[in-house]
């Protein structure tokens, strides 16, 4: 589609540059015009009043994006959140957004599924209701035993967090004692073999909702990588295949399709078939490298609702 200048679109790009962290090369590529002409729009924002050390919008602004993108995605529940000065700042709203979020979908008898991730943990955090939950069971998806920290890059193990949060709720919980990824698909059936793994992967198919961070297309970003299981490269390797898309540890194309990778059934993870059966999966995110499995996710049928921020609306909009 040609690009046309507009206050809409300079707003697009200013968005994309100064608070989602997007060098112009970048979105040169996502625009297709040249990195010469994105620094000429940049500058124009400043004389259009576009950018006054904050993107202006107009008060239907975020309704408006949050309706396109439950279009374009085919999910019930669109929640969108500004993005911050910074990619943390940006996890933190859409954090404190989906803690208020579960707040009002907690329900004493569900077994609600957690999924490994940052901004995940940093929803646990924020979520304040003082409520009591006996009957609940809070299960544990992903593996998240790993052989080097993670903290630097705002994660902690998955088998912690869901303890802590447990123990805010007064609810049980079932954790899932395993590494994220195995050597081979045999030790992964062996695992699976054990009686008390084999009562927790059960609970994945019992599920009344799940909260599900999602993963980063950046390479570098990558849980498989940060977490010490995959080389740089072997998870470059997987993303020049077309498999960038991360929910859950499974990899996915950008139409939500399941093919063969060098991960396939080595991680330990909720299958996303019983995710795609599991009456509300909530997905959240911030950033531009999030958009990819935001679509592939909802794609495949596996997403119903979704939590993210400005910039990464607008990434979903750009490549739908």
């Amino acid at each position: 589609m040609e690009f046309t200048e507009s206050r809409d679109s300079f707003s697009r790009i200013a968005s994309l540059y100064y608070l989602g962290e997007m060098s112009q090369d970048e979105i040169a590529g996502m625009f297709g015009i040249s990195r010469f002409k994105v620094s000429r729009i940049l500058k124009k924002c400043r004389s259009m009043k576009i950018i006054e050390f904050k993107v202006n919008t107009g008060p239907l602004y975020i309704p408006k994006l949050e309706s396109e993108i439950a279009d374009k995605l085919s999910v019930s529940k669109v929640m969108i959140v500004p993005s911050g000065s910074t990619g943390h700042e940006s996890k933190s709203n859409v954090a404190r957004q989906a803690a208020k979020y579960l707040e009002a979908k907690m329900k004493d008898g569900m077994n609600v599924g957690l999924s490994w991730g940052s901004t995940v943990q940093q929803t646990v955090t924020y979520y304040n209701s003082e409520a009591s939950f006996p009957k609940t069971t809070l299960v544990q998806l992903t593996g998240s035993l790993c052989n080097r920290s993670m903290l630097g890059h705002g994660y902690i193990d998955g088998n912690t967090f869901v303890h802590q949060f447990a123990s805010k709720v007064h609810s049980s919980w079932s954790l899932f004692m395993v590494p994220f990824i195995v050597q081979s698909p045999t030790l992964k059936q062996m695992l699976y073999e054990e009686p008390d793994i084999l009562k927790h992967v059960t609970l994945f198919k019992e599920l009344d909702f799940a909260l599900i961070g999602l993963g980063s297309e950046d390479p570098a970003k990558s849980v498989t990588y940060l977490s010490g299981y995959m080389t740089l490269d072997e998870t470059r390797k997987i993303a020049d295949e077309g498999m960038a898309a991360d929910v859950c540890g499974t990899r996915l194309t950008i139409d939500g399709e399941v093919r063969e990778t060098v991960l396939t059934n080595r991680v330990l993870t909720i299958d996303v078939t019983d995710l795609s059966r599991t009456p509300e999966v909530c997905a959240v995110g911030a950033g531009a490298e999030k958009a990819l499995s935001f679509i592939a996710g909802c794609r495949g049928g596996y997403i119903k609702s979704v939590i993210m921020d400005e910039v990464c609306a607008r990434s979903i909009v750009k490549r739908t």
